[in-house]
């Protein structure tokens, strides 16, 4: 193997370090703004607490439609 493949496959090497430090650094970095804003430190909590929220949606949606049909039986509307 010549000098200058050596030097070529070092150069290869040399930039996939670079590009695996920057994308653990972006992970790092968004791991702490998910925490920041949401107080989860992983995807899977991450995850978890959508569903946990969108359940809490649904349910919300479900009284809020409970209580507009109470209240169109409970008054007399003018249509």
């Amino acid at each position: 193997m010549t000098t200058q493949r050596l030097l070529q496959i070092k150069e290869k090497i040399d930039n996939a370090k670079t590009q695996q430090a920057e994308i653990t650094g972006q992970i790092r970095s968004t791991e702490e703004q998910m925490f920041a804003k949401f107080k989860v430190k992983t995807a899977e909590d991450a995850s978890k607490e959508l569903k946990k929220r969108a359940e809490g949606l649904d349910q919300m949606e479900k009284e809020f439609e409970v209580g507009e049909q109470e209240l169109e039986d409970a008054y007399p509307w003018d249509e």
